[in-house]
Order: structure tokens, then sequence, then C-alpha cells
């Protein structure tokens, strides 16, 4: 059986030409898919590229923060006064601390009775049921870091328990000064904040407080630990305190890494009731 296939006619040709494709009309189409896929690749580029700026920036946010909470802690515990930040916008700082845990362990309340002490080097809790122990020391109305610190070592308002009788503790020299708060506080640590060589990295040291000898320098010549690193700037400031305000310090300091950075600022309030 054969089948017979008509001719195609020549409208037919013509109908069938109108309804193809031209190479520039399919040149056309690859373009603008092409802009269209590069402009999306680029969207979408932009967005990850976003969210890894935002984490990273987060990331050096969160080291800021910790850093700053650790100074924070250690500042809350500062002796009233005792403070040291010799210029503005200052990268370097030292405190000496108090012994926060001494008062509660030994059952003392931190205030003595004697308005002016009858005996010049005996001071009296007014607990009457313990005492500090012998080889303590204290810090009697600091009222600024030269009484802290300051050489010869007999006009630094830093005392050493001596004896204890009953709860009379007996100190190692004459009270210089009472004050009216008749306030004592038991000393732990002087602490320094400061930036190392390179100017990047935040260090932290520590050194036992001593009443006979310079432990200011013995602090300054000890190598401190890193607390926080990436740093483009740092500057500590001390606002002083007045008869209605806390003493206040403020911190600014910059974080950079990978062409991305932070800036924190903090404001820490410290004691300075002596």
């Amino acid at each position: 059986m054969q089948f017979l296939i008509p001719p195609i006619c020549d409208s037919c040709r013509s109908d069938i030409k109108e309804h193809g494709f031209t190479l520039i009309e399919i040149i056309m189409v690859i373009l603008l898919v092409g802009i269209i896929g590069a402009a999306g690749s680029e969207l979408i580029s932009t967005f990850f590229r976003g969210f890894s700026d935002t984490d990273a920036r987060m990331e050096l946010f969160e080291e800021g923060k910790l850093a700053m909470m650790r100074l924070e802690r250690d500042l809350h515990h500062m002796v009233p006064n005792a403070i040291d930040i010799t210029t503005l916008d200052a990268t370097d700082i030292h405190f000496g601390t108090i012994d926060e845990n001494r008062l509660p362990a030994q059952g003392l309340s931190g205030r003595f009775t004697q308005s002016s002490p009858a005996d010049p080097d005996q001071i009296q809790d007014e607990v009457t049921t313990s005492s500090l122990l012998t080889g303590d020391l204290i810090s009697i109305y600091n009222t600024s870091w030269n009484d802290f610190t300051v050489i010869p070592h007999a006009n630094r308002r830093i005392y050493q328990v001596g004896s204890v009788t009953s709860n009379i503790m007996t100190l190692h020299k004459d009270v210089l000064a009472a004050p009216a708060t008749k306030r004592y506080y038991p000393l732990d640590t002087a602490v320094r904040y400061y930036l190392d060589g390179t100017g990047t990295i935040l260090l932290r040291s520590e050194r036992a407080i001593s009443h006979t000898s310079n432990f200011i320098a013995a602090l300054d010549g000890q190598q401190g630990y890193p607390l926080l690193t990436n740093i483009t700037s740092l500057a500590f400031n001390y606002a002083p305190p007045s008869l209605t305000s806390n003493g206040l310090v403020t911190i600014d300091v910059t974080l950079s890494r990978d062409d991305n950075s932070v800036s924190i600022h903090k404001e820490i309030q410290v004691r300075n009731v002596p």
C-alpha cells in the first residue's frame, strides 16, 4: 500500500517561516537571560555577603562584651578612689581591688565603732563576734590614688593587721585619718589593663597589694594575659566623684577584622565612699 503526501503549498510554506525564530532573536533571548542571571547572582551574593558581615560583626561585639564584663566586675570591686588614669583617652589603667569574700567569711560589717580611734593603731568592728586575721591588709579613708600608692610607705593609707585580741585589731601603724563613715576595706590585688606593644591586644595583669613595697612598679613589670584582640582604638577616661554622684569610668573601644568593625562604649560607676 502506498501513501501519497500532498505537496505543501506556497502559502503554507510562508506560515511556517513566520512561526520560526531568527538567529538575532535567539541571541537576544540569550543576552536577556544572561543579564537577568547576572543580576540575580549579584543580588544573592550581596545577600550572603551581608549575612556574613553581620555574623562577623556580631562575633566581634560578643568578644568585646565579654571583655567589658570582666573589666566591669573588677571595677565594681575597686577600692574607693584607688584608680589611676593618668591622661585623657588613656590606654592604660591601674586600680586596687577589695577582697569581697573576706568580710562575709569572717562575719564582719566593714565598719568600725570608734569615731576616732582612742588608741590610734586599733579598730574594732561593729560586729562583736569576729575580726580579720593577722597579716590581712585593709584600707581606711583612701581619698586618692596617691593615698593608695604613695612613697614613703608610712604615708600610705594601707594597714596590716598585726595582732587580734577579742575583735580588736591592732594595726602595724597609727591610723592616719578616720572617716566619718567609719568604713574599712580588706584589700586583695592591684589590677592593670593595658595595650600590648602592637596596640591591638588588651592585656590584664594583677599583683598582690603591699603596705611596704612599690607594688605598682612590680605590677607594671609583670606580663599580662590577653583579654581582647583585634583592637584598632581604645580609650579609658575617668570622671572623679562629686557630692552627688559616684566616680565614672568610660571605655571606648573599636574592634576590626576582615573589613568589619564595631565600636563599643561602656560606662561603669565605681564606689567612692572611703
